[in-house]
C-alpha cells in the first residue's frame, strides 16, 4: 500500500492479505477465477484520511462502494468472492 495501486493476484488461490495505506490507492485484483474468494484487511497510516478506488468489476450492496474509515490507523475489512467475471464486496467498518 506505499504505492499508488495495489494488485491484489489470486492466482486461483483464494486468499487474505493486509495493506497499510499511505496514499489514495487503486485496488486491483488479477488472475481470478470463479468461486476465488477472499479478504483484505485495509489499515490508515498515521496520518490517514486515504482513500481507495474500486474498479468496474467490484459490485456492492444497492451499487454503494464503501466509503473507509479515515482515521489515523483504522481498519477497514473487505471480503470478495468471484462470479469469473465480477467480484461481490462485503464490507465491515473498524469497529474499535
Amino acid at each position: 500500500g506505499s504505492t499508488a495501486a495495489i494488485t491484489w493476484n489470486v492466482s486461483g488461490t483464494s486468499t487474505n492479505y493486509q495493506a497499510t495505506l499511505t496514499g489514495n490507492t487503486t485496488l486491483a485484483l488479477t488472475n481470478v477465477r470463479n468461486g476465488d474468494y477472499g479478504t483484505i484487511i485495509l489499515t490508515q497510516d498515521g496520518v490517514g484520511g486515504r482513500t481507495l478506488t474500486w474498479g468496474s468489476q467490484y459490485k456492492w450492496t444497492a451499487a454503494v462502494a464503501p466509503v473507509l474509515t479515515s482515521t489515523a490507523g483504522g481498519h477497514d475489512i473487505i471480503s470478495f468472492v468471484c462470479d469469473g467475471n465480477l467480484m461481490y464486496g462485503a464490507y465491515i467498518p473498524d469497529v474499535r
